[in-house]
Parts: structure tokens; C-alpha cells; sequence
């Protein structure tokens, strides 16, 4: 498809290098226990639109994949944010997505919440299963761009990726090979190390990251930081103090705050698209 270009297929022992001494089934359980309590809508702001949640799926690889789309209750077409799960899933932590794609939507967005879990039946990733998966999860976001630019809804030139954990790497690897990714904001994640000296673009992203993340050391996101500007681009990175994997309240709301303004600001809701609905 148009934009779209071949993914990188490295050795899993180089890609997933971090994926295999961090996280264990074990702690993936507990990972996933700590992201229902991620409160991603600890955000600030007046509500310009009444939003709509609908039920959506393309096609990837021969499956079924689902999308949860809140958009402006309000007809026109609007900037997209592909919003990208964790490890863990959807199995805990979906409210805390779902309300921040609330958010976003509110705000003259359109959100795309994919599950590219369903291209593979998984529910939660560990090692073993992101090393086999990896790259058909690739393939599914690059799919799931294809479905948005289609979408009567969107503005095409206007779309971004937020991730998690998981999500951040993959919106990263995405941005990277396809033209169409306008901007990133990651979110305790960073670069796969089979990236490193071989990020192809790098468009304006924002990394937010825990100093004390045990699980996805801050040595990737400066990584990402690194690359990005070798590229000639000016990422915007926030540090959060003795803050880990799963972040604080307080530094978790900020996180949420800086993530929406940077992707209005990027993606630039039109004048038209900030008009209260009725």
C-alpha cells in the first residue's frame, strides 16, 4: 500500500534483546495487574465535543481485527491517533485506553484503540510469544494505518501513534517505514535495539519515560532520542524522576497532559473541527 514499506525482519536474540531479560510470565501477571491502575485521563480540560464510540475491524493476515473508535460527535473529517496497547493487552488496563481515546476525541481527534493482538489470538505477551509474533504485529499496524486513511471520518494527512510499553516500540518500528505516521508519542517504551543506526524517519515524537523503569530501561528511549535527532528531527523527551514502568498518579497525569497537547499541536484539529457539536 501506499507509504507503506518492508519491515525490518532482524534476528528475535538482537530485536527482542530487552523483551527476554525484563519480562518473565510472572512478571507480565504483574505488569498486567499494575496497568489497571495507569489513570491516563487525569487530564485538565474543557470538553469541546460530545463523543461517539462505535465498533470497527479491517483485515489483517487473514483474521478479524477490532477496533474501538471514538470520534466528534459531529460531522467532518478529523486528525487520527492510532492508540496502541501494552503486553498485557487488553485484558487490564482497557478502561484507562478507552477513557484516554475519550479524551482524545473530545478534543477534535478521531482514536483508533486496535487490538493487533487479534492477528495472532494472543491475550497477553510474554518472551516467547512477542519473539514469534513480533513482526506480524508489525504488519497489522501498517494494516490498520491502511484502514485509517480509508476511514470517511479522517483527515489523511493528519495522523499520529500513541503507545504503551509494547505499543510505543511498535509505533516507533511503524513511524519508521511508513511515511504516513505524521507523529508519535511514546510512552514507556522506545526503540527495538535492531533499530539502532537504522531508523529510516523519524517524524516529531514525544518520549515519556520513567528514570527508574525496571522494565524498559530509560537507555531506550535515549536510544530513540538519539536516533531521531541523527535523522535531523527534534524529539521532545520527558523525564520522570524516580518514577517506574507503571508511573505515579501525579507524573502519569502530566504524562497525559503533555501527550494530548503534542498531538494536538501536530496534528492540528481544524478551525472547523473545534466548533462545539450540538
Amino acid at each position: 500500500m501506499r507509504g507503506r514499506q518492508r519491515s525490518f525482519h532482524a534476528q528475535d536474540t538482537v530485536a527482542l534483546r530487552f523483551w527476554r531479560t525484563m519480562i518473565t510470565p510472572f512478571r507480565l501477571l504483574f505488569l498486567a495487574a499494575l496497568a489497571g491502575l495507569l489513570p491516563l485521563t487525569s487530564v485538565a480540560a474543557p470538553t469541546t465535543f460530545a463523543v461517539e464510540k462505535t465498533r470497527e475491524s479491517f483485515v489483517s493476515g487473514g483474521r478479524r481485527i477490532s477496533v474501538e473508535t471514538f470520534a466528534p460527535k459531529t460531522a467532518g473529517r478529523f486528525p487520527a491517533v492510532l492508540v496502541l496497547h501494552s503486553s498485557a493487552g487488553t485484558l487490564v488496563g482497557k478502561g484507562q485506553l478507552e477513557r484516554f481515546s475519550q479524551a482524545l476525541a473530545e478534543r477534535g481527534m478521531i482514536a483508533f484503540m486496535v487490538r493487533y493482538f487479534d492477528r495472532t489470538c494472543t491475550i497477553f505477551a510474554g518472551d516467547r510469544g512477542i519473539a514469534k509474533h513480533l513482526h506480524a504485529w508489525e504488519d497489522t499496524i501498517g494494516d490498520a494505518l491502511d484502514f485509517t486513511v480509508a476511514h470517511p471520518r479522517v483527515r489523511r494527512e493528519s495522523i499520529g501513534i500513541f503507545g504503551y510499553s509494547l505499543g510505543a516500540f511498535l509505533a516507533v518500528s511503524t513511524a519508521s517505514r511508513d511515511v504516513r505516521v505524521d507523529t508519535v508519542v511514546s510512552l514507556s517504551g522506545g526503540m527495538f535495539d535492531y533499530l539502532g543506526g537504522r531508523l529510516r524517519r523519524a517524524p516529531p515524537t514525544l518520549i515519556l519515560h520513567g528514570s527508574d523503569d525496571q522494565r524498559v530501561k530509560v537507555r531506550y528511549a535515549q536510544a530513540l532520542e538519539r536516533e531521531a535527532r541523527r535523522l535531523g528531527a527534534r524529539p521532545v523527551m520527558q523525564l520522570y524522576p524516580g518514577e517506574g514502568h507503571v508511573m505515579s498518579r501525579t507524573a502519569t497525569a502530566d504524562a497525559s497532559a503533555r501527550a494530548i497537547a503534542f498531538l494536538q499541536e501536530k496534528l492540528r484539529p481544524s478551525s472547523a473541527s473545534r466548533r462545539r457539536s450540538r
